[in-house]
């Protein structure tokens, strides 16, 4: 009786003991870190293949993941702490964010944009996106087409520029803008510069405008004109003389 009674003990103890390795491994699991990353425009796609670094501030610990398909990382089993989070990709801005503190078995959810790096903006056209386009005319009763016109299109929000030139009918276009407001100037030499009014575009819209240009005045083009009217005059010079002697 007393032998059964030891070896009940010792399994009720030895079931205490498992319960709680058991329990200890429930709350060991870690705190969480994930999020999402997308680019910061109004479209806001998500951004596979970014590389998300993990900083332990404490330790000086370095995890890294990767964004999947959809622009999701996860990392789980982290020590409670305090963390700092910087994603990379090549053709994006590098971003680094505040720190964040997590609690144990904590979790914290972090969206992330990313800015497209000036150059692959411009090297950009997404036939899904916004266009604004135009003519560039001389401002003269005859409204002639100017040709080789430099056209800049700035994104108001962003500061990003596009840059295009206006074909042989003074005509131009440019398509996969994001959504929003645009200033658009024109200048050419022998033109004086000019800036139109902001314009709105919605997504997948369309805007178009007129530009007049006046011709800039120099030293240059009023002898060119001097010179044309001297032989205009002499022309009807000779002929009012040539006709008299008759």
């Amino acid at each position: 009786m007393f032998r059964l009674s030891i070896f009940t003990l010792l399994f009720v103890c030895m079931s205490m003991s498992v319960s709680t390795v058991i329990a200890q491994e429930d709350v060991g699991n870690g705190a969480t870190l994930k999020g999402q990353v997308i680019d910061a425009t109004p479209q806001q796609k998500p951004i596979a293949g970014v590389t998300v670094t993990i900083l332990d501030i404490a330790t000086g610990e370095i995890t890294i993941v990767m964004t999947d398909k959809d622009g999701f990382y996860e990392k789980k089993g982290l020590p409670a702490g305090r963390y700092m989070l910087a994603v990379a990709k090549d053709g994006y801005n590098p971003w680094r964010g505040k720190s964040k503190v997590i609690a144990p078995d904590g979790e914290i959810f972090d969206r992330i944009k990313m800015k497209k790096e000036a150059a692959e903006v411009e090297k950009e056209d997404d036939v899904e996106g916004a266009t604004i386009k135009g003519e560039v005319l001389e401002a003269t009763p005859q409204q002639k087409p100017i040709a080789g016109v430099t056209v800049t299109i700035v994104n108001s929000a962003t500061g990003i520029e596009h840059t295009v030139k206006t074909n042989k009918d003074g005509s131009y276009e440019k398509k996969g803008l994001p959504a929003g407001r645009y200033m658009i100037s024109v200048s050419k030499p022998g033109y004086g510069d000019r800036v139109g009014k902001s314009k709105v575009v919605a997504e997948g819209g369309e805007v178009f405008d007129r530009i007049k240009m006046n011709k800039q005045e120099n030293v240059f083009t009023f002898f060119k004109d001097l010179y044309g009217y001297l032989i205009i005059s002499h022309f009807i010079l000779f002929f009012l003389i040539f006709t008299g002697i008759e």
